[in-house]
């Protein structure tokens, strides 16, 4: 078969695989609710992000039982009632179960709302325990029973979102003809706080009356607006920010609730975007698909109108459409192929085998681009700001340098190392993707344009040239120990690549650490402090400058340079967040501190496999 003709077919069965993304989530289609915008932590974004922020941080997952996220959140908004046996709470360690007298039938793993709702009482004593003792002495029992409770307080807060248009028991009991009086339609279920707004205004005007003055109709009203009053001191504030307006110039987001709560508070009527919402629901409710997406379309003309533009429906659109493409899985997804067909290839099918992981590479690198150049435009800003856009960022180097090693030498270096580095640093980014929106805000001394497009940007290129340049040490010593035929040969031409790319990293985190000490002087009034990140890029710097100094000098040769590109991996890994573990300094904001036990186990892995092959090979006098 002809090669070409091969490729196409392989990456059409590639491709199909993602067609599951694209097909019908629920009965009723939510294309249209994932355009609502909504403010969290100061960023305006689509629902649909909302929705997987929150469930990644319940569940550390953005998809249930292989559904996108928005499809549990609208249950939860619309018919919470439904959502409490979905397991989305993720709970590591088991004995909290047990401490707090709740089900813990699979021990680690996720649990519904249901499974601990028997513990909850139990559950708020400990965290209030638990909250008392300082953050760096609590054990990680006790860091996580917090964390549970935080847990379930946002898993109601975001359920109760819409309660005042559900039927409530609360309001149940209320005489017909009281209801008829105020044109409200009886509901079996009971009545919404919505509905009885209007009983609301007429309680209000008979409070300063004694109550022996009052007649029966006028008891049950004001008891009405006792009950009502009880709510709104209740669900005063709210998570789910989707109704902008302009004050005095100001760009305000409150919650459904807030405004309805205003509106009682005041006794004036609900403004125009509550009685739609309130059509949301019951459209949705009713599996109405028709009146559900009219709602919607008429709710964010409404918003668009009054935040005077301020929201962007072009970004809103562009973010939803990077939430379904997922476009770094997708890179990930064909990375892993273009290593596993470039493995096959020295096994068997060598030419086509070779071609194919090529094209899967370069494949590969659309989507990541596509995700990089998306993130930009939507917020505005270059393309590393946060630790997960490090990782994403250098990966994209370090398969962009693969390519072009493979462009010059042809020798699978290329293919092989783009495509494994590109990987591995992908899979670790997802890692600092579970705690939520990876598009957040910035910290203040972070938020200019100019130098995170220079220094960031400049350094993390530094970063990928000398990770490249240690996954190029690795093949170097596989290549020693393994390879008979040509060793010499392809050794050399291994190790220029090494040479190479090492230079590369160097003059970029140079350079990048020099513009870093410019940004510091007008940050904070000193170019150099001696901070740890400070010291992490002097560190590398320090290393690579001495591994040219000594191959220059005829201290070591090309086996020792390799091992020493190796050792360039770590002195990267700690720069990169390492240092953060201190708990000190003026950079150690945006970064997470989980990562110790993974960081000391790596260094004992490189400093075995660098201790090892250097002693067999110089038996081996190879």
């Amino acid at each position: 078969m002809n090669i070409k003709l091969k490729i196409i077919i392989t990456t059409i069965m590639l491709l199909s695989s993602f067609t599951r993304v694209l097909l019908p989530d629920t009965d009723i289609s939510l294309n249209e609710l994932k355009k609502i915008a909504i403010l969290e932590d100061g960023r305006k974004k689509p629902i649909d992000t909302f929705a997987r922020n929150i469930l990644k941080q319940l569940s550390g997952k953005s998809k249930l039982n292989r559904k996108p996220a928005i499809t549990w959140l609208v249950k939860l908004l619309f018919t919470p009632e439904k959502s409490h046996d979905d397991k989305i709470f993720l709970i590591n360690n088991p004995e909290i179960l047990t401490s707090i007298g709740a089900d813990s039938e699979i021990g680690r793993g996720r649990y519904s709302y249901k499974q601990l709702s028997n513990g909850l009482s139990k559950l708020r004593e400990l965290a209030i325990v638990a909250s008392r003792i300082k953050r760096d002495k609590r054990s990680i029992v006790e860091s996580e029973i917090i964390s549970l409770y935080n847990k379930i307080y946002l898993f109601h807060e975001i359920s109760d979102s819409f309660k005042f248009c559900l039927p409530q028991k609360d309001f149940s009991r209320i005489n017909n003809e009281t209801l008829k009086k105020f044109s409200i339609v009886p509901d079996p279920f009971g009545n919404s706080f919505l509905d009885l707004l209007p009983i609301s205004k007429t309680g209000k005007t008979i409070e300063s009356k004694s109550l022996d003055s009052l007649t029966d109709s006028e008891k049950e009203i004001l008891n009405i607006s006792n009950r009502m009053e009880q709510w709104a001191n209740h669900y005063q504030n709210e998570k789910l920010k989707i109704l902008p307006y302009l004050s005095s110039g100001e760009e305000i987001w409150e919650s459904p609730w807030e405004s309805v709560i205003k509106s009682f508070k005041l006794g004036k009527t609900p403004v125009s975007a509550i009685s739609i919402i309130n059509k949301i629901v019951h459209s949705f409710r009713k599996k109405d698909q028709v009146g559900f997406d009219n709602s919607i379309k008429e709710f964010n003309k409404l918003v668009i109108l009054n935040s005077k533009d301020l929201v962007s429906s072009t970004k809103i659109n562009m973010e939803i459409m990077y939430n379904r493409i997922s476009p770094f899985y997708k890179s990930e997804f064909f990375y892993g192929f273009s290593l596993l067909f470039l493995l096959l290839s020295f096994i068997k099918f060598k030419k086509q085998l070779y071609y194919l992981s090529y094209f899967l590479l370069i494949l590969g690198l659309i989507p990541h681009t596509y995700g990089i150049i998306a993130r930009m435009i939507i917020r505005n800003r270059p393309p590393v700001t946060n630790l997960f856009e490090t990782f994403v960022f250098a990966a994209w180097i370090t398969v962009i340098l693969g390519l072009s090693l493979e462009l010059f030498k042809k020798r699978n270096i290329g293919i092989l190392t783009g495509s494994l580095s590109g990987l591995l640093l992908l899979i670790i980014s997802g890692r600092y993707a579970l705690d939520g929106d990876t598009m957040g805000m910035l910290v203040a001394v972070l938020d200019s344009n100019f130098w995170l497009a220079t220094h960031v940007i400049t350094i993390t290129i530094g970063y990928g040239g000398i990770v490249i340049s240690g996954v190029l040490g690795h093949l170097y010593l596989f290549q020693a120990i393994f390879y008979k035929q040509k060793r010499n040969e392809i050794l050399k031409d291994t190790f220029q690549s090494i040479y190479a790319t090492q230079a590369f990293g160097l003059i970029f985190t140079f350079v990048g650490t020099v513009l870093g000490g410019i940004w510091a002087d007008q940050s904070w009034g000193r170019f150099w402090g001696w901070d740890p990140k400070e010291n992490g890029a002097l560190l590398i710097i320090l290393w690579s400058s001495i591994l040219f100094h000594a191959k220059l000098g005829k201290m070591i040769k090309e086996l020792g340079f390799s091992l020493g590109s190796i050792v360039g991996i770590i002195s990267v890994v700690l720069a990169w967040f390492g240092v953060n573990l201190l708990g000190v300094g003026l950079h150690n904001y945006g970064f997470s501190s989980n990562v110790a036990n993974a960081l000391i186990v790596y260094i004992i892995i490189e400093s075995l496999i660098i201790t090892g092959s250097y002693i067999y090979l110089r038996q081996k006098k190879i």
